[in-house]
């Protein structure tokens, strides 16, 4: 797993666990993180405490690409205190009977047509494969229908 594109190693800031504990107290209070540890002030907040506030919410909302976890896990995961990394997962493999079912009906298809295939590759005819969209159903449920 050496070719990890596209991995930032190194965030332009750094989300720590006593920050990351004060902006969901934040969040969660509904007080200026500033007011929360500076108990003798009015509890008023500044565009500052909005905006950091605000980030620290998207942060926490916007799903990674890859996993679909919440960014600031990997940023910052408060069970192991720290940023994640690649050794804190574990990977597993999942079947997909729908996939499976469509490899096959795939290769059917590619034997039935493999004239048309052939003649295709060799510049003699249209490509028969050309607007197939393979789709799977189980007993019951309906192909979708074009609106």
């Amino acid at each position: 797993m050496a070719e990890l594109v596209g991995r930032c190693q190194h965030p332009p800031y750094e989300v720590g666990p006593r920050l990351a504990l004060l902006l969901d107290m934040a969040l969660a209070s509904g007080r200026s993180p500033v007011r929360l540890l500076d108990e003798d002030r009015p509890d008023t907040w500044k565009e500052i405490d909005l905006e950091i506030v605000s980030q620290w919410r998207h942060m926490k909302e916007v799903k990674c690409p890859g996993c679909g976890r919440p960014l600031a896990d990997h940023l910052h995961n408060s069970t192991l205190g720290r940023e994640e990394r690649m050794e804190d997962y574990s990977v597993y493999s999942v079947d997909c009977l729908a996939q499976q079912a469509i490899a096959e009906g795939q290769e059917l298809w590619r034997q039935e047509n493999k004239a048309a295939i052939d003649a295709h590759h060799k510049g003699k005819g249209p490509d028969p494969g050309a607007g197939v969209y393979w789709l799977t159903k189980r007993e019951g449920e309906r192909l979708p229908l074009p609106e």
